[in-house]
């Protein structure tokens, strides 16, 4: 058995640095304090909207506006833009980005100029003679410019304390406005024409040098048109290819021809007819015939006349000479057709030569082409250009003398409406929702307790082994107990002891089950139940877990452990004159003082005793070591009720020799600083912590759907366990 000496944390432990784990709120923590605190939230953003709504009230402001149709750029404008365009295309350039046409709507870029001091002087000093006081930062502070998205509209609101200023400055803006955009319209005007003059003399004289540049090219080149001359020679070169590549065919099949009169001659046959290739020459195709026809006669005359006869002999010598007139046949036959081959080729190279030609003839026509059409479209456009300019000045020049205003008003100024009650109400909401949140989580924060089994187990990082339902009468009781510890109502205490409602009865069966199957191989059988503070319902747990195991088929045992304290003998109705204090002073056994329980005798018990002056001392005792473990053997289930674990060690001294220990928290009670320390303290027992118990919840119970009924405990039938054997 390890004795947890070691310093280093066990894996399964969290990692307390300072306040990290409890500083870092995700999403979720948030919500769960706005469902907690929302009253402190939602109060203080109605206080914080009624001190604006008062303070609106107390010190009023006007706002009044009115809408201007304007347009994304005027024509004069437009002119210009398009002529510097058309400027840097034909110089080769891109056009500008600067200076193309703005799209639909009133650009932010206008919208700052309309706020500029070069525009609103004038206002100021209108407004100024009928109130001498009015100053120009006023003006600017609460003036108000913007466009209406994707349309053409502008909206300009003003706001003041005065209701009649109001109307006084909307007017002069209105005026000031529509009157600035004619002046801007003749601006782009002279813009336009001075632009347009500036650019003239360049593009006529590059008109003229462009067209003398044409006529010069065409007179050094002696054509009018390269399009016809370049068609003229594709087609002739079209032809010379089609002959070269009918050269080609010609000159490999007389090749082919040659070589195979060559084999033909240079082969070996006493067959001088099989020739196929020299079978084409008429000349050797009558010697053939001759040949065959001699031979013929031969075999026929073979049949009458001996070899040495004079007619056999004739017949012989004009077959060789046959022969003879062949191979020279032949001879002939392989010259004329090298002959041809020879011509071939010749005819091939010509070919070669002449297309050559054409092809390097039409790549300087290319070229040339090339130069000629680059020059019509600089002159085309360069005319055109030309053209517009001339066009769009006789424009402008029109325009300039036009008096109608671009912008026009589409509304009259609007009558003055107070903004600052809603307006002051929206702020003070915003700004006491924020102080509200702030509060909320700043209470929760200082309260620093757990709300529910979730934010336990996630804190503890320890398995959750059950969640232990709120209970009105037991906390009656509880309450009972903790006022007059001394003098408990036994008959109430021991009433509700023996009382369980489901799903009150369904949480503790659930957490015996969880028990056994904690470890299949190696049933705990001895466990202890502590907290990190009192009051946290550890003694409760300890109990009910017992009468929940007992009513499952279990010989249960339940050792009040809490010596300093204890508390089990008056919720159990039972005396306490004797215990485990008397057990561990003694040479006795402890059979000699375990009591059954007259509700259910599944169940004994093993109460304090009698308060000892050092508890430490009997926990830590060699005696303490034997019961625990003569108890494992004679019970299924031995549970110890412990004090809490911080700043004692109690808990501790006992879970060294049990199977696990229990860490109960309650909720809305437990402080999250006493489970870090408590957690720090389970460090020393890296193998024996089962796991936490959320006591008190409040959350809806999450059954199956099945009917549950309220059923006591003793009402359950359970196996009643043999008498205690000290030595069985």
């Amino acid at each position: 058995m390890e004795n947890g000496t070691s310093n280093n944390r066990p894996q399964w432990l969290p990692l307390f640095n300072g306040q990290a784990d409890e500083d870092a709120l995700d999403f979720g923590s948030i919500f769960s304090v706005f469902q907690r605190r929302g009253w402190i939230v939602l109060s203080s953003a109605i206080l914080g909207g009624f001190l604006g709504a008062t303070l609106g009230k107390a010190k009023p402001s006007y706002q009044a506006e009115f809408q201007l149709l304007t347009k994304p750029m005027t024509a004069e404008g437009q002119v210009v833009s398009s002529l510097k365009q058309s400027v840097d295309v034909s110089g080769g350039g891109s056009a500008s980005t600067t200076s193309s046409p703005r799209g639909p709507g009133f650009d932010a870029t206008k919208a700052r100029l309309l706020l500029s001091q070069a525009v609103l002087e004038p206002v100021h000093k209108q407004v100024k003679e009928t109130y001498p006081d009015f100053q120009y930062g006023q003006l600017l502070k609460n003036i108000d410019v913007k466009p209406v998205p994707d349309t053409e509209i502008l909206i300009v609101r003003y706001s003041d304390s005065n209701s009649a200023r109001v109307n006084t400055v909307l007017k002069a803006l209105s005026d000031r406005y529509i009157k600035y955009s004619l002046e801007e319209r003749r601006a782009e005007t002279t813009q336009g024409l001075t632009f347009i003059n500036d650019q003239l003399p360049a593009l006529q004289g590059k008109v003229q040098a462009l067209q003398q540049r044409l006529q010069t090219f065409r007179k050094q080149n002696i054509f009018f048109d390269p399009e016809s001359q370049n068609r003229e020679i594709s087609e002739q070169l079209s032809n010379f290819r089609k002959q070269r590549l009918d050269t080609e065919v010609q000159l490999k099949q007389a090749i082919a021809l040659r070589d195979n009169i060559q084999g033909e001659i240079d082969a070996d046959r006493g067959d001088k007819t099989a020739g196929v290739s020299l079978r084409q020459s008429q000349g050797y195709q009558k010697l053939i015939d001759q040949l065959l026809a001699v031979d013929a006669k031969i075999a026929q005359d073979g049949a009458i006349y001996l070899p040495e006869s004079e007619n056999m002999q004739i017949l012989q010598r004009e077959r060789t000479q046959i022969l003879s007139l062949m191979e020279r046949e032949a001879t002939r036959a392989k010259d004329e057709v090298n002959t041809q081959v020879v011509d071939l080729v010749a005819k091939n190279k010509a070919l070669d030569t002449t297309e050559a030609g054409l092809r390097d003839r039409m790549q300087n026509l290319s070229g040339i082409a090339r130069e000629y059409t680059d020059i019509q479209a600089q002159l085309q456009i360069a005319t055109e250009n030309l053209n517009q300019f001339l066009a769009k000045k006789s424009t402008l020049q029109i325009n300039n003398g036009q008096q109608v205003t671009p912008w026009q008003p589409i509304s009259a100024p609007s009558d003055p409406q107070i903004t600052s009650v809603s307006s002051n109400t929206l702020v003070g909401s915003i700004l006491g929702l924020l102080l509200g949140i702030g509060a909320a989580l700043m209470i929760d924060r200082l309260i620093n307790v757990f709300y529910n089994s979730e934010e336990i187990k996630k804190a503890s990082k320890l398995q959750l082994l059950g969640v232990i339902p709120y209970n009105r009468e037991l906390a009656q009781v509880e309450r009972s107990l903790s006022s007059r510890p001394n003098s408990p109502d036994m008959s109430q205490l021991g009433k509700f002891s023996r009382f369980g409602t489901i799903p009150f009865l369904e949480a503790f069966r659930l957490l015996s089950t969880n028990l056994r199957l904690t470890n299949t191989q190696a049933p705990v059988r001895s466990i202890v139940i502590t907290s990190a503070m009192a009051g946290d319902g550890k003694s409760t747990v300890a109990l009910y877990l017992a009468q929940a195991a007992a009513s499952m088929g279990q010989r249960v045992l339940l050792v009040d452990a809490e010596l300093r304290r204890p508390q089990q003998h008056y919720r159990l109705g039972l005396s306490n004159q004797q215990g485990l204090s008397n057990v561990l002073l003694s040479n006795l056994d402890a059979a000699e003082f375990i009591q059954p329980w007259p509700i259910n005798p599944n169940v004994h018990i093993l109460t304090a005793g009698s308060s000892p002056n050092d508890p430490i001392t009997l926990l830590a005792s060699q005696k303490m070591k034997q019961v625990m473990d003569r108890c494992a053997q004679d019970y299924d289930l031995v549970i110890y009720d412990t004090p809490p674990i911080t700043g004692l060690s109690d808990a501790l001294l006992v879970a060294a020799h049990a199977d696990g220990l229990i860490l109960v928290t309650r909720i809305k009670k437990t402080k999250r600083a006493a489970v870090e320390q408590a957690i720090e303290g389970l460090k020393f027992l890296p193998n024996r912590v089962l796991g936490v118990v959320a006591n008190d919840s409040r959350q809806p119970s999450r059954n199956s759907g099945y009917p549950l009924n309220s059923v006591p405990f003793e009402s359950l039938p359970s196996t009643p366990a043999p008498a205690l054997n000290p030595r069985a």
